[in-house]
């Protein structure tokens, strides 16, 4: 007994090892697809942000190379002392948060600068050595990094030419120091342990929030692009030195700074210009180890219930046939409970008619009376021998009983029991069918129905359908009997695959502490006359069809019905 129970120890603690490492393996997979695709929506967030921060500057600048006032700077002038398109400068420096603005004839020159009051000014200095001054004067607009040659600072330097007529006069810099979208990026959400940086075509660490990382490279460079990178004096004396990364896969790399792996998104920002954002892999797993935990007691509480399990199987067969008993009796009950719905409904259907009544009797003992009369006046004429007017008052009369044959047809199809069948059928044709039951009601009190865009099918069972309408709309007929003028609008809408019909009389509309309460059952506000199912009865079948019952009070006065319902089928499409 004891060598099997610590067989059986043995094998449940093999089991549980398996389990922590499929969980810790399917966890840290899942994570890592989790992040790579919210670094990648954080990634458009910041490549946005980066982009609309270059596009604002080139616009300034776009509008900088077309003031008169910089045209005229580089006009030939005489050698007075006049400092407005420095104050200038200095002004839209200020005011869009660059570094430095400066304009340059075409030897390279600066003649204006915004710093041109401070002892550091570039007024004088000759930058014609710099790529964004000899590839701007080529004719089109330029955006490049370089180290600042008194500040040594990081920036960005974005340049456009200046024309007047055609003739290029000079070009206008405007420098963005690289800090500014280091320390912005610290307000964008990406995450505590996500890092970005954006390199060069020569994969140099431009910007970065992390500052090792700054003006260190991704790859070792060659002797060509150090010697390129030297006589365009972009890095001045800076080593340039690899940051210890190593791309390992598409989306995964090494990295020496954080001893670990990150996960990586890349994005173009410019043609010349890589944003990268990382995201470490030792965050991912160093979270699992509550999930371990968890994991670990889940498996063992299900290792006790399946060892519960097994010594209570001689018990098995006894719950199998309670819980077989216990279907059945659900399933009957249910069924009970069914029979029990459709005769309560049967019941609001009779107690409609009733209500009706009085109103259908007249609908139907005036063509009675009108047929009378003709069939006397047919009588009398006949024995005179007029055989036409004899004709036309059967042609009434034949017109009189095909009228009361519709009320009743339509009373003895409303009245009668109908199986759940739910199909799609004109939503025109429902509506026609309510009215003809509720139509003498309609006449009767005077009351004017208005129909608008009824042209559309809905998939309901017609036959409840038709139940709901004639409860709704005979509440709305006896909502108007102190109303002079009473009408009843029923319009419906499409929208998608849904139809929304509603129906709004010109009441004095609900009031308000029945609005929470109407669709309760047995809920009235009728003294000694209705039930208070019609409503909670409308409202479970609209909601056997998956669709919505609700009223309010109209903006413009009365109360509103609205019927939300499928067009077709939900479960097919």
């Amino acid at each position: 007994m004891s060598h099997k129970f610590s067989i059986k120890i043995l094998i449940y603690f093999l089991l549980l090892l398996c389990g922590l490492w499929i969980s810790y393996f399917f966890n840290v997979t899942q994570d890592e697809e989790r992040i790579l695709s919210q670094t990648k929506s954080n990634l458009e967030k910041l490549k946005g942000y980066v982009q609309a921060e270059f596009s604002r500057y080139q616009a300034i600048q776009s509008q900088l190379s077309q003031s008169p006032l910089v045209k005229l700077g580089l006009q030939p002038k005489s050698d007075d002392n006049d400092n407005e398109l420095d104050r200038y400068l200095q002004d839209i420096q200020i005011s869009s948060g660059a570094s430095d603005i400066y304009l340059l004839d075409l030897s390279g020159t600066v003649i204006a600068s915004s710093n041109w009051d401070k002892l550091h000014s570039y007024k004088g200095s000759n930058f014609a050595f710099r790529p964004y001054f000899y590839q701007t004067i080529k004719g089109d607009a330029n955006v490049s990094f370089a180290l600042g040659l008194r500040s040594k600072t990081r920036g960005f330097y974005f340049a456009n030419p200046v024309y007047e007529d055609s003739l290029l006069l000079g070009v206008v810099v405007m420098k963005v120091n690289a800090s500014k979208f280091e320390s912005d990026k610290a307000q964008l959400d990406t995450g505590t342990n996500s890092h970005f940086l954006i390199a060069d075509s020569n994969n140099i660490v431009l910007a970065s929030n992390v500052e090792q990382w700054h003006l260190g490279t991704l790859l070792a460079l060659s002797s060509t692009q150090r010697e390129r990178i030297t006589v365009a004096r972009q890095f001045e004396d800076e080593p340039l030195k690899p940051i210890g990364w190593r791309e390992l896969s598409d989306n995964r790399a090494w990295s020496a700074t954080h001893q670990g792996e990150v996960l990586v998104q890349q994005q173009v920002l410019l043609p010349q210009y890589t944003l990268y954002l990382l995201y470490e892999v030792a965050a991912i797993k160093s979270a699992q180890w509550g999930r371990l935990g968890i994991t670990a007691l889940i498996l063992i509480i299900i290792f006790a219930v399946a060892e519960y399990t097994l010594s209570k199987l001689t018990g098995y067969r006894q719950l199998l046939y309670s819980q077989r008993t216990l279907e059945a009796e659900v399933a009957y009950r249910r069924q009970e409970l069914e029979h029990a719905q459709d005769a309560l409904i049967r019941a609001a259907k009779l107690a409609t008619i009733g209500q009706l009544s009085a109103s259908i009797n007249h609908e139907i003992n005036q063509p009675l009376s009108a047929m009378s009369a003709y069939v006397a006046s047919a009588k009398r004429l006949a024995q005179k021998g007029e055989v036409q007017p004899v004709v036309e008052n059967m042609v009434l009369i034949q017109s009189l009983i095909t009228r009361v044959h519709k009320i009743v047809a339509q009373l003895k199809s409303f009245s009668q029991h109908h199986d759940n069948k739910m199909l799609t059928t004109s939503l025109k044709h429902s509506v026609d069918n309510a009215l003809v039951i509720v139509g003498p009601e309609l006449k009767r009190t005077g009351v004017e129905v208005q129909c608008e865009g009824l042209a559309c099918n809905i998939w309901v069972d017609p036959f409840k359908f038709e139940q709901v309408l004639v409860n709704i709309i005979s509440n709305a007929c006896q909502a108007l009997t102190e109303q002079h003028q009473k009408c009843i609008k029923i319009c419906a809408q499409a929208h998608e695959s849904k139809v929304q019909l509603s129906i709004i009389d010109n009441g004095e509309g609900i009031k308000q502490h029945a609005l929470s309460t109407i669709f309760e059952p047995f809920f009235t506000t009728k003294s000694g006359n209705g039930l208070g199912l019609g409503l909670s009865i409308s409202k479970q079948i609209i909601e056997s069809f998956q669709g919505q019952l609700s009223a309010h009070n109209h903006p413009q006065g009365g109360a509103e019905f609205l019927i939300s319902l499928y067009m077709k089928n939900p479960q097919h499409d």
